[in-house]
């Protein structure tokens, strides 16, 4: 199921698309199975998920997973969206079923002096995802595409955005800094959260996980607290997440949710989902479901050569002053 009014300009032999607009708002957008990275071109752009609300400025950029529903708010704002099918890259084994992503530098509405993008921006898994960003712009409005080999390339440039994007904005990595965990404590980290994702709308139970990988229920509870999120709140998270479609996408009552994600009672669902979104699962419904209006144009890439090389300039000159 989609709720995606945007027009994605896929790119044929390949798992990318993107899209150019001009935006004053953009309604509630959603695309299972697919990545999307936002990055300001121009002016500044206000961006709601769940219930928080962030600000990008020009050159900064937010992955939106394809499980996310948001609003957008700009003034002329310029915006670069890029898209990447997952189902290749779990195809493949680059991506795990149930991948998340924590990307970009963004600044919360709630502190607008914030300066923590900023410093972020500096740091160099920022400023290379990027250059590799820009880099497929260039791309696509540069005479490659009229060779025959242009689909390739395309295909290998997000390959290695989607390659980086997991190295290093692993939503793991937003509980535990990168390199603080095994490659092996990673691998299976993903196994468990993979069959969790895949069984959500069931009571999955410490024990059922103890049977599945032949491990101890102790271990499986320790294991999960090194993530610095145990494993009732994974799996109350997945059941609350897991809820965002039906109450986007259907009429159901609050009632026939809970139950239809698992949870034996609808306080427990009120409490699991009021602790991820910060508000009850009817005023997520309302704001989201009947929220504002598409006001954007599309443009082409060619209309932003001026803001691509305005960003990559200061891209360079981040990379060159920068201490690591």
């Amino acid at each position: 199921m989609q709720l995606q009014t945007k027009k994605i300009q896929w790119i044929p032999g390949t798992p990318f698309g993107i899209s150019v607009y001009q935006v004053d708002s953009l309604s509630t957008q959603f695309q299972e199975d697919v990545l999307e990275i936002i990055m300001c071109m121009e002016g500044s752009v206000t961006l709601s998920f769940g219930y928080d609300a962030f600000r990008l400025q020009a050159g900064e950029f937010i992955a939106m997973d394809q499980d996310a529903y948001y609003l957008v708010d700009g003034k002329k704002c310029v915006c670069v969206s890029f898209f990447f099918r997952l189902s290749p890259y779990k195809e493949r084994g680059i991506v795990s079923q149930s991948a998340m992503f924590a990307c970009g530098a963004f600044r919360t509405i709630g502190n607008p002096y914030d300066d923590t993008a900023a410093n972020n921006y500096d740091k160099p898994e920022y400023l290379e995802l990027q250059s590799l960003l820009l880099g497929l712009l260039d791309c696509l409005s540069g005479p490659e595409q009229e060779k025959a080999e242009f689909q390739g390339q395309v295909a290998r440039a997000a390959d290695r955005i989607m390659r980086w994007v997991v190295d290093y904005f692993d939503i793991l990595y937003y509980y535990v800094p990168r390199g603080k965990l095994s490659k092996q404590y990673i691998a299976r980290y993903h196994k468990l959260r993979d069959y969790m994702w895949e069984h959500r709308f069931e009571t999955i139970t410490l024990k059922e996980l103890s049977n599945e990988f032949h491990l101890t229920e102790s271990y499986i509870s320790e294991f999960f607290r090194k993530s610095n999120l145990s494993f009732k709140r994974s799996a109350s998270y997945d059941k609350a997440n897991a809820s965002e479609e039906l109450l986007l996408m259907t009429n159901k009552s609050i009632a026939e949710i809970a139950s239809i994600c698992g949870f034996s009672d609808v306080k427990l669902y009120y409490a699991a989902f009021r602790r991820w979104y910060q508000c009850t699962p009817a005023e997520f419904r309302k704001m989201f479901k009947f929220g504002i209006q598409d006001e954007l144009e599309y443009l082409e890439i060619s209309q932003i050569k001026e803001q691509i090389m305005g960003i990559a300039l200061e891209n360079h000159r981040r990379r060159l002053f920068a201490s690591y």
